[in-house]
């Protein structure tokens, strides 16, 4: 009894580092991308604020609607390693490989060139993250029925997520710091989050070998239904579960405002407060400091008061951090700077928690009233809104910039930038976050489904 008691808490252990792990290589290298993309692209390859927005909206584009189809693929795939394992793999293989081929991108002597060189590496980059996503997040809804155990585990996918975050967003900020934002200085941070991403899957591809794994059930017309069919089929049933449509509508708006806000950080500490890369790297990891001190007190939180209510209060915080930059200016003490960090890390913590953590428990309430396992074509929904709200975002931000007189640059430096251009970056950095949030919250009025109700029903399920 004993021997097996200590097996099942190694088990329970295993999956839970797993589960942080995936999170933190899909995090690190979406961070990468996410803050020092867009200014890259701008600043070292010349490319338009307009032109460098619009690629980032057609590559999430595409990478959004690739997700549902990663997902009921990973639903219906077979392989000795089960439906989700060759996928984290094969992701964990792809993320390096883009950001290399982006932040390496050689001198062409075109712009035209270049636009379609990046385009490509961040297309590949792109699918990596979605393939270490959504079957990471559908292992994580098949590996227990317990609702409790699920926010355990969402908490230690935060942490990852938080950890990552600091690997790809303060780490390079810092190491460009110390070598200059050259074209050499970016290829290096490429590299070193590069091997943090393949490192971290392949520890947890070695963890949750011995996961809980769920099996499709055979189908007789399965090899009958066409795969776009077959697709529209599950964004019907996906949308049909009130639940997971009303977060799926309030994660729109929080990751379209999310975005942008990290995006134009980078834009904002170089041309709005003067500061060097360094600044940016010390609040990124204020944030991740806070996220991760924090996470047990949200934990706590949500359980106190329910998830609902500390997810609409971490979007309330964040929206007050991001208004507070209408207050600051070149001579910002850093202290306050810190302070704007380590509140948005600590907003960031409930944001995710919350939100994966309700996500999960309208995928598991799925399940238990319809019998169907759809996790992997759920998670994939899920990061199908993700990106297309990351997509506009970076879309709006680029056209807003470029429409407000924003001057691209080869040197790595940015360009002497008139008033209209510094008022867009404060804009965005401030009140487009600030106005996503309060859509968020209320669209979160509508949500109804609480955890008593996925265990009641899981309790008639069996019964």
């Amino acid at each position: 009894m004993s021997g097996n008691s200590a097996r099942t808490t190694a088990g329970v252990w295993q999956i839970r580092l797993g589960s942080l792990l995936i999170p933190l290589a899909h995090a690190a290298g979406q961070n990468l991308v996410t803050v020092l993309g867009l200014r890259f692209m701008t600043d070292s390859l010349a490319i338009s604020a307009g032109a460098a927005g619009a690629i980032f909206a057609f590559v999430k584009i595409y990478d959004g609607f690739a997700d549902p189809a990663v997902g009921a693929w990973s639903d219906r795939a077979k392989t000795p390693w089960g439906r989700r394992l060759p996928f984290l793999l094969a992701g964990g293989i792809a993320m390096p490989l883009g950001l290399a081929l982006l932040f390496g991108a050689p001198s062409f002597g075109s712009i035209v060139l270049a636009q379609v060189f990046v385009t490509l590496a961040l297309v590949i980059h792109a699918t990596g993250y979605t393939l270490l996503t959504i079957p990471g997040f559908a292992m994580l809804v098949e590996s227990s029925s317990d609702p409790r155990e699920r926010t355990r585990l969402m908490a230690w996918r935060t942490y990852g997520n938080a950890i990552g975050t600091m690997l790809g967003s303060t780490l390079p900020a810092w190491l460009l710091a110390m070598t200059g934002p050259t074209r050499g200085g970016h290829l290096l941070l490429a590299a070193v989050v590069g091997g943090v991403v393949l490192l971290a899957t392949v520890l947890a591809l070695r963890l949750l070998r011995h996961a809980p794994r769920t099996v499709a059930p055979e189908r007789a017309d399965a090899a009958k239904v066409h795969p776009i069919r077959a697709l529209g089929r599950q964004v019907m049933l996906a949308w049909d579960n009130v639940p997971f449509r009303t977060l799926a509508i309030a994660h729109v708006f929080l990751l379209f405002g999310t975005a942008i806000g990290s995006a134009s950080l980078a834009f904002y500490t170089r041309v709005g407060l003067e500061q060097a890369d360094t600044v940016l790297g010390t609040y990124f990891m204020l944030a991740t400091v806070a996220m991760l001190v924090s996470m047990t007190g949200w934990v706590w939180l949500s359980n106190r008061i329910g998830k609902k209510r500390a997810y609409i209060a971490a979007m309330a915080i964040y929206c007050v951090v991001q208004l507070s930059w209408l207050l600051a200016g070149p001579g910002e003490p850093m202290a306050l700077i810190g302070l704007r960090g380590a509140l948005s890390g600590f907003s960031g913590a409930g944001m995710i928690l919350c939100a994966y953590s309700l996500l999960s428990d309208a995928v598991r309430y799925d399940y238990v009233t319809s019998g169907q396992r759809r996790e992997g074509a759920f998670a994939g929904f899920t990061t199908l809104f993700d990106k297309l709200s990351s997509a506009a975002a970076l879309a709006v931000m680029g056209g807003f910039l470029a429409a407000m007189g924003y001057v691209p640059s080869a040197s790595g430096m940015a360009a002497q930038q008139g008033e209209g251009a510094r008022m867009a970056i404060l804009l965005c950095v401030s009140v487009f976050p600030a106005v996503s949030m309060v859509a968020a919250i209320a669209a979160m009025a509508f949500y109804k489904l609480d955890a008593a109700s996925v265990e009641a029903a899981e309790r008639q399920g069996q019964a």
